[in-house]
C-alpha cells in the first residue's frame, strides 16, 4: 500500500476527518485519530514528502533552507514602520512536516506562568498542568551522549520533568563550535547558570539546550519522520501532496451552527471536493490557518465582501492577535583561526565534514542553534539599571484599553507583570558563530551573540488580499509598534555585546569581543537604533491568528477548538495561542496537537479505543498515556495491535 493517494482516489474516499495542512500539528492529529482502526482520515498537504532529504534531515543545513521555495513559503511582511519600512521574510516549512522540518531544532519551553495565563484569558482546562502530559507524551528525550556526560551537558536535566518513549527525539547536538562550547562557562561568570531544567516551567539561566535531534545518527527528529512516515500506511490513513486548500465546504443547511462537509482543494491544475462526515480540522499554521477560514467565509464581514465572499460567519478577529518573537544580534568578529560553521562550506573541508557526520553522526554538520539563555528583564541589566523595567512598564502601559481590540487589555495586563517579575522569561539569547553558505570572502568572519524579547506587546494580523487561494495573505505583525517591545529588544543588545566580551567567549571574538562587524563599531544609547534597524528579523515564531479566547474578547476558538459558529470545524496548530510564550514554538505546537487530539477523541466518545457517540467528554480521558516513566504505556500497546491487525489481514 502507498503512503500517498492520488487527488482522485482521495477525492472519492469519504472520511470521517479531513485535515487541511500536513505541517508539525496537522500529522500529529493524523497520527493519533488513525491510532482507531476504524476511523478515517485524509491529510491534504501543499508540500512534498521529503522525509528523506538530506537537507531537512542533516542538522546545519538548516541555515540552507529558507528562501528555498521546494521548502519554505517564504513569506515577507509588510513594510514595518518601527524598522524604517524593512520587510521582514517569514520562512514557514511547506512539505509534510511544516515547519518543523526547517525549523532550527531548538528544544525549548515555555513556562508555567504562560501557559496558566491561558486560563486566566477565559480557556478553561488549558493551564501548566494540563498541557504538561502532552509534553512528555510527544517526547523521547534521549540526553547527551556518554562520551558528552563529561563535559556535563546533562547537570541540569532533571529527568523527572521529561518525556520517555515519545514520536520526537530529543538530545544534545555532538557539533559544537568553540563559540558555542564556551557559552554555558560565560553565562556561569555573568553569574546566569542556570538554576534547574528549564522544562519545569520556572528556571532561568544560560546552558546547552536539547535539539529535536535522534541520539547517534544525529538527524532531525519531526513530524514527517517520527508521527507520519512510520504509520503513513495505515489502511485509515490517506494523504495527498502537492495540493492546496481552496475553502471549507458547508452544508446548505444554513440554519444554527454551520455544519462542514468536507473540502475543496486544487492538485495538478484541477479542482476536487473531499467529504468529511465527522469534522474538518484545519491545521495550516499561524500563516495559513486564519487565510482558509477567510476564503470559507469566516471572518471581518467587510473584508470578505470587499473580495466578492460571501460572509458565513461575521467574526472580525479571524486573522488578528498575531504575535511573534522580534528578534537582533549583536555581530562579532570571530578570533584568526577560529572553526566555525563556515568550514563546512570550504570546498578542501566539505568531503572531511560529510565523511564525519556519515560515519557517527558528528562533526559540524550535526549542530546548529544549541546554546541559549532564558533570562528576565532585571537579569540582562546592570545593577544600576534594576528598577527599569517597572518604570518603563508604567511609563508606556497604563492599563487603559483605549484603542485596543477585545480581550488585548486582558493579555498586556498578564505580559506586563511578567515584564517586572525577576523570576520570568522576557528575553531568550544565545552565541553562535557561521552559519549557513557565506558569501566568498567572508568565510569566518560571522560570529554573533543574539535573540528575541519572549513576551512582545506588539499585535499584527495576517488576511486574505484576494479571493485567489495561490496568493499569499498581508501580513503585517507591526514588529515594535509598542515601545516596551524596543526598549527590552535594545536592552538586550546592550546584554549580547557585555556576553561577547566576556570570558571564556571573549576569547573566541577578535579583540576579546571589542571587534564588531562592520558598519558597527560600538553599541550605545546612540547606535542600538541603528544596529536594530540594519539587522532585526523575527522570530520564526508566528502565533494567535485564529486566538482560543471568548468571542467578545477577541476568540475565534471556545476551549474545545472548534470554531464559533460552526458545529463542526475545529482549529488546531499554533494560531490558536492566545498569549505568547517564551522559547521555541515547536515544542509548544507539539504540545497543542497532542491535547487536540485528545479534545477531539473525547468529544467523539472514545473510551478504551471504542468510538461510543459524541458525548463531549473531558479529554483528561486520554491524559494517562502521557506517562513520566520511560516504560512503555497504553499508547505504545495499542499500536503493536494495530500492526499486528495489519499484518494478519
Amino acid at each position: 500500500m502507498t503512503s500517498i493517494t492520488t487527488p482522485e482516489a482521495f477525492a472519492s474516499t469519504n472520511f470521517d476527518f479531513l485535515i487541511a495542512g500536513g505541517g508539525t500539528a496537522g500529522l500529529v492529529l493524523a497520527n493519533r485519530l488513525t491510532e482507531i482502526p476504524t476511523v478515517s482520515v485524509g491529510v491534504i498537504e501543499a508540500g512534498e514528502d521529503l522525509t528523506n532529504d538530506t537537507k531537512v534531515l542533516t542538522p546545519l543545513y538548516m541555515f540552507d533552507m529558507p528562501g528555498d521555495l521546494k521548502y519554505d513559503w517564504n513569506f515577507s511582511s509588510e513594510p514595518q514602520e518601527a524598522l524604517e519600512g524593512l520587510r521582514v521574510l517569514q520562512n514557514r516549512g511547506k512539505m509534510l512536516g511544516g515547519s518543523s522540518g526547517i525549523n532550527f531544532m531548538q528544544f525549548t519551553f515555555a513556562s508555567r506562568v504562560d501557559l496558566d495565563d491561558w486560563e486566566v484569558l477565559g480557556n478553561t482546562g488549558w493551564n501548566y498542568d494540563s498541557m504538561a502530559p502532552y509534553y512528555r507524551k510527544f517526547e523521547n528525550f534521549q540526553g547527551a551522549r556518554p562520551e558528552q556526560e563529561s563535559v556535563g551537558l546533562n547537570s541540569f536535566v532533571n529527568e523527572n520533568v521529561h518525556g520517555y518513549g515519545g514520536p520526537i527525539n530529543a538530545s544534545f547536538s555532538p557539533g559544537y563550535t568553540p563559540v558555542q562550547a564556551a557559552w554555558p562557562e560565560t553565562m556561569a561568570n555573568m553569574g546566569l547558570a542556570p538554576n534547574g531544567d528549564p522544562r519545569d516551567g520556572v528556571s532561568l539561566g544560560g546552558y546547552t539546550n536539547p535539539m529535536v535531534m535522534t541520539r547517534g545518527t544525529s538527524q532531525r527528529s519531526f513530524a514527517g519522520n517520527s508521527y507520519w512516515k512510520p504509520f503513513a500506511t495505515r489502511p485509515n490513513l490517506h494523504t495527498i501532496t502537492g495540493a492546496l486548500v481552496n475553502n471549507i465546504i458547508f452544508s446548505s443547511d444554513r440554519t444554527g451552527d454551520l455544519v462542514a462537509t468536507g473540502l475543496n482543494f486544487t492538485a495538478n491544475n484541477q479542482s476536487f471536493i473531499a467529504n468529511a462526515s465527522r469534522e474538518v480540522i484545519i491545521s495550516g499554521g499561524t500563516m495559513k490557518s486564519p487565510q482558509m477560514l477567510e476564503l470559507s467565509g469566516i471572518g471581518d464581514a467587510k473584508l470578505l465582501e470587499s473580495f466578492g465572499i460571501e460572509t458565513l460567519i461575521d467574526n472580525p478577529n479571524v486573522g488578528e492577535n498575531l504575535q511573534d518573537h522580534p528578534q537582533c544580534g549583536v555581530p562579532f568578529v570571530p578570533a584568526d583561526g577560529e572553526l566555525t560553521f563556515d568550514d563546512v562550506y570550504n570546498e578542501n573541508r566539505t568531503a572531511f565534514w560529510t565523511r564525519l557526520y556519515q560515519e557517527n553522526g558528528t562533526g559540524l554538520l550535526a549542530g546548529g542553534v544549541s546554546q541559549t539563555a532564558q533570562l528576565s528583564w532585571h537579569q540582562i541589566l546592570t545593577p544600576e539599571q534594576q528598577n527599569r523595567p517597572q518604570e518603563l512598564v508604567a511609563r508606556y502601559y497604563n492599563g487603559s484599553a483605549e484603542g485596543l481590540r477585545p480581550g488585548v487589555k486582558a493579555q498586556l495586563d498578564l505580559t506586563a507583570k511578567k515584564l517586572v517579575d525577576p523570576n520570568e522569561s522576557a528575553v531568550q539569547t544565545g552565541g553562535s558563530a557561521g552559519g549557513g553558505r557565506p558569501i566568498p570572502g567572508q568565510e569566518n568572519k560571522r560570529g554573533n551573540v543574539g535573540g528575541f524579547v519572549t513576551h512582545a506587546f506588539s499585535r499584527g494580523y495576517i488576511h486574505i488580499q484576494s479571493s485567489d487561494p495561490n496568493d499569499d495573505p498581508k501580513f503585517d505583525p507591526r514588529y515594535l509598534s509598542h515601545p516596551l517591545d524596543y526598549e527590552v529588544l535594545a536592552d538586550l543588545q546592550f546584554f549580547n555585546a557585555r556576553a561577547g566580551a566576556t570570558p571564556p567567549l571573549s576569547n573566541h571574538f577578535k579583540g576579546n569581543g571589542t571587534v564588531l562587524s562592520p558598519p558597527f563599531t560600538v553599541i550605545n544609547e546612540t547606535t542600538v537604533r541603528d544596529l536594530i534597524n540594519k539587522l532585526f528579523i523575527t522570530g520564526w515564531h508566528v502565533v494567535g491568528s485564529v486566538p482560543m479566547m471568548p468571542r467578545d474578547q477577541g476568540g475565534v476558538l471556545d476551549p474545545r477548538l472548534m470554531v464559533y459558529g460552526t458545529k463542526n470545524v475545529r482549529v488546531i496548530d499554533a494560531s490558536i495561542v492566545p498569549l505568547h510564550v517564551r522559547g521555541n514554538t515547536v515544542s509548544l505546537t507539539y504540545a497543542i496537537a497532542e491535547k487536540g487530539a485528545d479534545i477531539v477523541k473525547a468529544d467523539m466518545g472514545i473510551m478504551n479505543g471504542t468510538v461510543t457517540g459524541p458525548t463531549g467528554g473531558s479529554s483528561q480521558a486520554f491524559t494517562g498515556a502521557a506517562t513520566k516513566s520511560r516504560s512503555a504505556n497504553w499508547l505504545m500497546l495499542m499500536v503493536m495491535v494495530w500492526m499486528a491487525a495489519v499484518v494478519l489481514v
